[in-house]
């Protein structure tokens, strides 16, 4: 029988503020750290690049891939890469502080993509790595492709496929960490909150627009779309507010907590 496993993904715009470059909220890293590690549950960790990568790729179109027409773009595309270490760099440096053995797993030489499809090169190391017991660590990236181009893998892209190729594993929840409740809709005039969805409704929902911030990845709608792939694995979803103290220890518990669960 597989090892059950939680992938937590611990939002860009969670850990940093995403309107001031290069700038990590503290208290909340510190209490997002504090609840995993009292959970001692057995997880994947992912994170986004909030106030470090999106700023630096939205600068230099990493996302759209290569363009010829933007100075400096080469030297951008490794800048990306560098500010999302330092991020990582700090994280980890949160967890083995309080004895909490992680360790980064880089994104950039994990993952490639051919053709339309993303091939994880060091699936073996991450499985091994949570055999031994350390809490594996990825983060949104830049990626390289089979004909010599790139573009950025996100989080919620890389959550996507370790759920789908994980062997030794089995994903029993995966749950999105972010500085909302969970998913807000607007209906007749009003804004109002969703508890449940299940995926089939997701391409019928009108979205509130909450979030005004930079995301070269998407944003909520993209988040959702890969939400929903996620749900067709039989995987459920849990959206939550890791902002709010104890939130995140009670998701990864299955304690009941206001936030939005997706499932098939």
């Amino acid at each position: 029988m597989k090892t059950e496993i939680i992938i937590l993904k611990l939002g860009g715009s969670l850990l940093t503020d995403k309107n001031k470059p290069f700038s990590i909220r503290n208290e909340i890293l510190e209490q997002s750290v504090e609840e995993i590690v009292g959970s001692k549950k057995k997880l994947i960790i992912v994170h986004g690049g909030g106030s470090f990568g999106h700023p630096v790729a939205k600068k230099y179109g990493i996302s759209n891939g290569f363009n010829k027409k933007i100075k400096n773009q080469i030297y951008g595309l490794a800048k990306t890469h560098e500010v999302m270490v330092k991020l990582n760099s700090k994280i980890i440096g949160s967890f083995l502080e309080k004895d909490y053995p992680v360790v980064a797993v880089e994104p950039f030489s994990s993952f490639m993509r051919e053709l339309k499809e993303i091939k994880v090169n060091n699936l073996k190391v991450i499985e091994s790595i949570l055999e031994i017991g350390v809490t594996p660590i990825l983060y949104g990236d830049i990626i390289l492709d089979s004909n010599n181009k790139f573009s950025i893998i996100s989080g919620d892209l890389i959550i996507f496929e370790l759920c789908k190729q994980l062997q030794k594993f089995r994903v029993s929840k995966v749950i999105f960490a972010i500085e909302k409740d969970g998913v807000f809709i607007e209906k007749d005039g009003a804004i109002k909150f969703l508890n449940e969805i299940r995926i089939d409704q997701i391409d019928e929902l009108n979205l509130a627009n909450l979030d005004k911030k930079i995301d070269v990845t998407g944003g909520i709608k993209s988040k959702l779309k890969l939400i929903s792939e996620i749900g067709k694995l039989g995987i459920p979803v849990q959206i939550l507010n890791g902002l709010k103290k104890d939130y995140l220890i009670k998701g990864i518990m299955n304690e009941n907590v206001k936030s939005t669960i997706i499932y098939r």
